[in-house]
């Protein structure tokens, strides 16, 4: 049985992704952070392979401790799949042009979402020996430099740290790939909001289910040009980054 780890998996494409992994008969590790969501935990009492993990990607203690966790699970068996979703979003009060500008929340999205995603991979890729060895990221489309020509400077917080987090992954890409590391960067698009109660909200284009069946299908399918590291979207078309 191969062994995946989800973050962010408490919602959305996450929960998703949890969803289609387990049926196609892995076992889980569900990364959960928020304390008022119970989704993962219904979808646990119908699957003992999901195995909750507390993970707050801004904490290495957190992370480390779920590493800890995971490996008591595994027992010597490898973690064959990271899969990185999780992410701090929302717009937040910074504009350049009407200051004081809130630097303290650009540091929170960049501590969860560029620097957490090191954290994350540094703490589980010793468990990956001998697995599969395949590193899944989630991006966006407002990480990519040349396409930001619309968007208002008070979004500073999640594209910079978006476009930060793909530099990391290029970054580890050149140095773990040689080692047998496959790596997957993907683009959900805009994906309908999951409620407490498992509902969707109106707003929003996708379905989170829908995505992530496209999510899984690429992240699991080897490719033919494994040496390339792109950003696909769920239609399969490539976006600069």
């Amino acid at each position: 049985m191969q062994n995946v780890i989800i973050t962010g998996a408490d919602r959305g494409l996450g929960l998703s992704l949890c969803k289609e992994f387990l049926n196609r008969g892995r076992r889980v590790f569900a990364g959960k952070y928020m304390e008022d969501y119970f989704l993962l935990e219904d979808l646990q009492r119908e699957n003992k392979n999901l195995h909750i993990l507390k993970i707050d990607m801004s904490c290495a203690e957190s992370i480390s401790n779920a590493a800890r966790d995971a490996a008591d699970v595994l027992a010597g068996n490898p973690l064959d799949m990271i899969i990185s979703n999780a992410a701090l979003m929302g717009k937040v009060n910074c504009k350049i042009n009407e200051p004081p500008m809130d630097l303290d929340a650009v540091w929170r999205s960049f501590n969860v979402n560029a620097l957490g995603v090191l954290r994350l991979t540094a703490a589980f890729l010793p468990l990956m020996k001998n697995g599969l060895q395949r590193l899944c990221y989630v991006s966006s489309e407002v990480a990519c430099i040349n396409l930001m020509k619309n968007r208002h400077s008070d979004s500073f917080a999640y594209p910079m740290s978006k476009a930060a987090m793909n530099m990391a992954i290029r970054l580890m890409h050149n140095e773990l790939f040689p080692q047998g590391y496959t790596f997957r960067l993907f683009h959900p698009g805009w994906m309908k909001f999951r409620e407490k109660d498992g509902s969707l909200a109106e707003e929003g284009k996708y379905d989170p289910d829908y995505i992530g069946e496209k999510a899984a299908r690429y992240f699991d399918t080897p490719l033919h040009d494994e040496n390339r590291l792109v950003m696909v979207d769920f239609n399969g078309y490539e976006w600069p980054f």
